[in-house]
């Protein structure tokens, strides 16, 4: 495969990253409206950050192909990972994988490429270690961040009694229904504002990381950009 054909095939692979964001935005949506938190969002999740993973390594072994591995005495037996390091010896370690820790000396303008996005250089590139981290999991948790919007401040009828709960999604009210005493109004499917009857309503805001705490829809988002953005920071000199 030529150089352009291989660009080619990773610019598809990017384009493809922005397809699935998109999908996973719709089931975000969803699944907020819907107060739950499906197989698809995980999985979407999962395989956004995975293709994002899977992108830069194959930028990495394209520009290793191309400009690294023709300066090198010793080659290695397999390729390695796109490197996403913490400090300098995580760096230098993961060059390793490509015999290549010295690429410092042995190809100083890729080198000075690589080390620009990493982390340890400049912390807004802490998205890429993000990226290989949750790639390495068998399965990306989601956690719903809510909030309570209070109507009228109490939430069952004065004096106790039982407490009435239901989605209003779910559940429509017609003329004429009563909840602890007092009239639904089918309009807003909530009682009537009065002194008896509190309401709460619990809306689903967005989808965090289990882990982290991260809004992950602003990660994925964060994740396909930023890997787009590598990718040409690499290979634009490559033809």
């Amino acid at each position: 495969m030529n150089i352009s054909e291989r660009k080619s095939q990773i610019a598809s692979q990017i384009e493809r990253s922005f397809q699935l964001l998109e999908q996973l935005d719709e089931v975000y949506r969803r699944d907020l409206h819907e107060k739950c938190v499906s197989d698809d969002a995980r999985i979407l999740t999962h395989e956004v950050i995975e293709k994002c993973s899977n992108i830069l390594d194959q930028a990495m072994s394209f520009l290793f192909d191309e400009r690294i591995k023709p300066k090198l005495s010793v080659l290695p037996q397999r390729g390695g990972y796109y490197p996403a390091a913490a400090d300098e010896q995580g760096y230098k370690s993961t060059l390793g994988q490509w015999k290549a820790s010295d690429l410092d000396r042995v190809a100083p303008e890729i080198d000075a490429k690589l080390r620009s996005l990493q982390p340890f250089v400049d912390p807004r590139n802490a998205i890429y270690k993000k990226i290989k981290d949750i790639a390495t999991k068998k399965h990306t948790g989601l956690l719903p961040q809510t909030k309570l919007e209070n109507k009228t401040v109490r939430a069952q009828q004065t004096g106790g009694g039982p407490m009435v709960q239901w989605n209003p999604a779910a559940v429509r009210f017609g003329p004429g229904v009563r909840i602890a005493g007092v009239p639904v109004n089918p309009q807003t499917q909530l009682p009537e504002p009065n002194q008896n009857v509190d309401v709460t309503i619990t809306v689903w805001v967005r989808f965090l990381l289990e882990d982290s705490g991260e809004d992950a829809f602003a990660l994925c988002r964060d994740a396909v950009d930023a890997t787009k953005a590598a990718v040409n920071t690499l290979l634009m000199d490559l033809t």
